[in-house]
């Protein structure tokens, strides 16, 4: 019986041998036979610009990309302008002052963001202003007065879903 009993383990044994060669070869196989990467697929993304205007009116030709502003304490407003993009859905979307004072090498935040959350993006052009929900409004806000020395500005508006 002691004969029968090693017999069996030496199968197994042998079995197990067997097995873990063979697994190796076939790792190393699929490892030689390299990796295929694809192209990058962009979903749902958008396109568009940060507008500026001194007066708070919903009409475009009062908002331009790039604004002069005489001094501190002049009111200026910010928008976003999403001219293309393919999600639909709701949002989450904060505008965040940023300043200069190096001529653009280095930007730090200023002052605290606007949070706009739920706001319900269509899939085509869309304007999205600083307020509380993102629509046209005398809440629209007064970027000067977060702006208040003298240097250059800009916003960042950040979506995300």
């Amino acid at each position: 019986m002691d004969g029968r009993i090693k017999s069996q383990r030496a199968f197994v044994g042998v079995s197990l041998i067997t097995v873990l060669g063979v697994s190796v070869v076939l790792v190393v196989y699929a490892t030689l036979l390299g990796t295929l990467t694809g192209g990058n697929v962009v979903v749902g993304g958008l396109e568009g610009d940060v507008y500026y205007s001194l007066s708070n009116v919903n009409t475009l030709p009062e908002w331009t990309t790039a604004l002069d502003v005489s001094g501190t304490g002049v009111a200026w407003y910010g928008k976003i302008n999403v001219t293309a993009g393919g999600y639909v859905g709701p949002a989450s979307i904060s505008f965040q002052l940023y300043k200069t004072t190096d001529g653009g090498t280095n930007w730090s935040t200023v002052g605290s963001a606007t949070p706009i959350t739920g706001f319900q993006l269509s899939g085509s052009d869309q304007q999205i202003f600083a307020t509380s929900d993102g629509l046209f409004g005398v809440g629209n806000r007064d970027w000067s007065l977060t702006a208040t020395s003298s240097a250059t500005y800009r916003i960042v508006a950040t979506i995300n879903t």
